[in-house]
């Protein structure tokens, strides 16, 4: 499976992912629960996830530039330990529940995860030499990363049920985020251990072959950012959208269908379950189709199969289209990532990742926002309408880099055709 020199370097890069990936799946299970417990209304519930994004977005393209100027691997050490720090403090406002108090640690878990994600994920584009390279050690990262998706809320909603048997409801809840805490604390201290690779700006650079950034470095670089401003646009609508949804699909599942604890971790296990495995399949569809093609094929189904969640009447039926709509948005991500990448010089990597994270957390956070309006207006149908930003998102960067394309194979054809003048 991994066979070379580099992608056995992208071993531990994994393996960093995928104990982070376990820990922010367990507080993505676990912070939904304990609001609604605490009687959250919508508007404070979107209001947490909203600040929260806000706040990332401020941080992220600093965040980005830092993993461009420091050592990856350090500046995931500290991405992880603050993240423990956070839930600590998190863990004290949700005891006095202060609800300023756990919006503003909530909000500083999810920026130092951000650090510690993004130093992983340039690191793997910095290690890997071609696209397809890129898509496969991506679909790998992205099937672990989601294998501890299901794991994780499984886990948790065992250990709920657990302390359940010894204390309050509330105490378990609490007790739940002191454990994640300390798991993050040890992920931290076996980070300075692991032989996490680290690569300089050059070696990157030198390790790349046949990505799009090499046809325009060394001539114009408006292509780059051209292409740049348009994932941005692109990763902007699907925040908006997925900002008015997601959060309010798993309010409307727990809610209205009066879902367990434990139910609810099945529900989201079975969603990983399907988002892990469809990430291996996107490299074999990938491979097949190109990422462009596979990109827009899924983020076209995605507002279909939310039309299941708004018809459908029973907690089954809901939670197959929850769970098929999740794997149709979420396998994509190694594709994305490789299409990505592949138009990045490694030197500008953390910093663009930064710029066009922000411009994905600040509409997310905006959609948030607005959700809990449009929900309250809307309902279910609230649904179908906002993922219908899915399909136009995906189709501006594939459309801007197939003109790019076009118009470079006409300058370079002009340009054989003056050469061949001026010989005569």
């Amino acid at each position: 499976m991994l066979n070379n020199i580099n992608n056995r370097k992208a071993v531990p890069i994994i393996l960093f992912r995928s104990l982070i990936g376990f820990n922010t799946r367990i507080i993505r299970y676990l912070v939904p629960l304990f609001l609604i417990f605490l009687s959250w209304n919508e508007y404070m519930y979107g209001l947490l996830f909203s600040v929260a994004g806000y706040l990332t977005t401020g941080a992220i393209i600093g965040l980005g530039y830092i993993t461009d100027v420091k050592k990856r691997k350090y500046t995931m050490i500290i991405g992880i330990g603050v993240s423990a720090i956070s839930l600590v403090l998190f863990y004290f406002a949700g005891l006095s529940e202060i609800r300023w108090w756990m919006i503003a640690s909530y909000s500083l878990f999810g920026i130092s995860g951000q650090l510690a994600q993004l130093s992983l994920t340039t690191l793997m584009a910095d290690i890997t030499s071609t696209k397809k390279e890129k898509t496969k050690l991506f679909s790998y990262m992205a099937f672990f990363w989601n294998f501890m998706g299901v794991i994780a809320p499984l886990v948790g909603g065992g250990i709920l049920a657990l302390f359940n048997l010894f204390q309050t409801q509330k105490s378990s809840y609490l007790s739940l985020l002191l454990f994640v805490a300390a798991f993050l604390f040890i992920t931290m201290l076996l980070a300075f251990k692991f032989p996490i690779p680290d690569t300089t700006k050059e070696t990157a650079s030198e390790i790349s072959k046949g990505e799009e950034w090499k046809n325009f470095e060394d001539k114009d670089k408006k292509p780059i950012r051209l292409q740049l401003i348009s994932f941005f646009v692109c990763e902007a609508i699907i925040g908006f959208t997925s900002g008015i949804a997601i959060p309010f699909i798993q309010f409307y599942i727990i809610s209205y269908f009066e879902t367990s604890d434990f139910i609810w971790s099945v529900i989201l296990a079975s969603s990983n379950v399907g988002i892990a495995f469809g990430s291996l399949f996107m490299y074999n569809l990938s491979d097949k189709f190109g990422n462009e093609k596979s990109l827009a094929f899924l983020h076209f189904l995605v507002p279909a199969l939310a039309f299941g969640i708004t018809l459908g009447t029973s907690l089954p039926v809901v939670s197959t289209f929850f769970v098929l709509r999740g794997t149709a948005a979420n396998m994509s991500r190694p594709a994305w990532n490789s299409f990505f990448y592949g138009w990045l010089p490694p030197k500008y990597r953390g910093t663009s990742t930064g710029f066009v994270s922000a411009g994905r957390r600040l509409a997310r956070a905006l959609g948030t926002q607005s959700g809990s309006f449009i929900f309250g207006a809307l309902g279910a149908w609230t649904f179908p309408l906002a993922t219908a930003g899915y399909p136009i998102a995906i189709m501006i960067p594939v459309v801007v880099q197939l003109l790019l394309k076009k118009k470079t194979k006409k300058d370079d054809e002009v340009q054989i055709l003056a050469d061949t003048s001026e010989r005569f």
